[in-house]
């Protein structure tokens, strides 16, 4: 199961969030032949 987790800085907005968690999911995906159900992203906003 694919878990990544975006470590980054405050301040995107949620469908930013949403088109980067879409991108990296579909590579994990296309690429690395994931099942798309199994792949888990999380974003940690840090205080800038």
């Amino acid at each position: 199961m694919p878990d990544v987790t975006v470590d980054w800085n405050a301040g995107r907005t949620q469908e930013q969030k949403d088109k980067i968690a879409k991108v990296i999911t579909d590579a994990l995906v296309d690429i690395g032949k994931a099942p798309r159900e199994n792949v888990k992203i999380t974003f940690k906003d840090n205080p800038a």
